[in-house]
Parts: C-alpha cells; sequence; structure tokens
C-alpha cells in the first residue's frame, strides 16, 4: 500500500467518506436517517466516540427524539452490527451457492464476496470488525451466531480442498482462514471510491493471494 502522510486534521479510521447501507434494509422515515448518521459516526469516531447528543445535532433532532425510535445508543449499534453480519453473510454465502463445487473454485467466490462487502460497505465493515465487543451478551446473540456461519463456511472450504487433495495439507486450515479473512478485512479501511483500482481489480488480486496461500499438493 502507497506510504501515505498524515497530519492531525486528516487521520481517519477508514478512507471512505460514504455512508451506505445495503439496499432495502435501512427503515423508512427518521428511523433510517438515524440510523444512517449513526453508522457514519460509530465508523469514524468510534461507538464510544459518538453519543446520542451528537447522533442528534447531526440529524437536527433532540436527544429525546433519538429515544423516541431507539431505547438506547447500543439498540442502535445492534442494529447496524445484525445487518452487517447479515450482509456479509449473504454476500460470502450467495457467491460460494453460485459457484462450481471445486474448492478453487469455492475459495475465489467466498474471497469475492468478503472482500466486496468491505470495500462496498466499509462503514458498516468497520463498525463489523471493531465494534462488536460494545454490545451486551444479550444484544450480541445474532451478530455471533451470523459471524460464526460465515467463519465455518470458510473453514468447510479449506478443510474440504485439503482432504480432496486440492490444496496443500502442510498448514492448519484454521489459521489459514483467518489469514484470508483478515486480508479482506482490511480493505475496509483504505479503500475509497477515490481508489486508483476498482472493486474487480482487488478482489482479482486478493483471489490469486488466497489461493497462493493454500498452495497445491
Amino acid at each position: 500500500m502507497p506510504v501515505q502522510t498524515h497530519t492531525a486534521s486528516n487521520v481517519r479510521r477508514l478512507a471512505s467518506a460514504t455512508t451506505a447501507l445495503p439496499a432495502d434494509v435501512a427503515p423508512a422515515g427518521p428511523k433510517g436517517g438515524i440510523l444512517n448518521v449513526a453508522l457514519r459516526l460509530f465508523a469514524e469516531h468510534g461507538y464510544a466516540g459518538a453519543s446520542i447528543r451528537d447522533i442528534a445535532q447531526a440529524c437536527n433532532l433532540k436527544p429525546a427524539s433519538i429515544y423516541a425510535h431507539y431505547a438506547s445508543k447500543e439498540k442502535l449499534l445492534a442494529q447496524l452490527l445484525n445487518l452487517g453480519h447479515e450482509e456479509h453473510f449473504k454476500m460470502v454465502q450467495e457467491a460460494v451457492i453460485d459457484a462450481e463445487p471445486e474448492p478453487f473454485t469455492q475459495l475465489k467466490a467466498y474471497v469475492s464476496g468478503h472482500v466486496r462487502f468491505h470495500a462496498e460497505f466499509p462503514m458498516l465493515a468497520t463498525l463489523v470488525n471493531h465494534e462488536l465487543h460494545a454490545l451486551s451478551a444479550e444484544e450480541v446473540t445474532t451478530a455471533l451466531k451470523l459471524r460464526e456461519q460465515a467463519t465455518n463456511l470458510l473453514m468447510h472450504i479449506l478443510k474440504r480442498g485439503q482432504e480432496q487433495g486440492a490444496f496443500a495439507t502442510d498448514y492448519d486450515h484454521w489459521l489459514a482462514g483467518a489469514a484470508i479473512g483478515a486480508m479482506g478485512i482490511r480493505v475496509a479501511n483504505w479503500y475509497s471510491e477515490q481508489h486508483e483500482k476498482s472493486i474487480e481489480d482487488i478482489v482479482d488480486h486478493y483471489q490469486r493471494f488466497a489461493c497462493r496461500l493454500v498452495g497445491t499438493p
């Protein structure tokens, strides 16, 4: 990645400044507007760094008006994290289902869905990857189940590839999956619409990185 010069005024958690939720998932009316503002502030400043007062001010509302739609700041975060995990799992699962059954093909399909999610929804991905710890045990259950499903899908592909002799066997498949997942996660931090490479180019490179990582027997 090119070296960038940072100053106190331009250091950001992520390069993108575009607030985006998956199509047709944001509630209509004021609830949707509040959710989008909360997404931007949580992504840019962290959950702890954005208050209900900050969200209300950005929405041109009084704090009490936020509570009329969302019982707490945690409820706002929980809804965003559930939406994010749902979209991520949907993208990787659909990509794999649509792919041919060979392990290399399914691995590339999974990587495509994983990287696209982080490039197309960088703010949502930032919350998914960095703010899950802020939820209580009661609120985090849905997101954790979806995360587990996405993880298990990748691990199944990697394990099956080793068992069938399509992938090398001199590595731990769980660690390989962790490395492949981590590569995609970072895309949310540095990608923006102004990046010199398209999402298609980035997906192609990451697919090749993943295939080299699993190797051949």
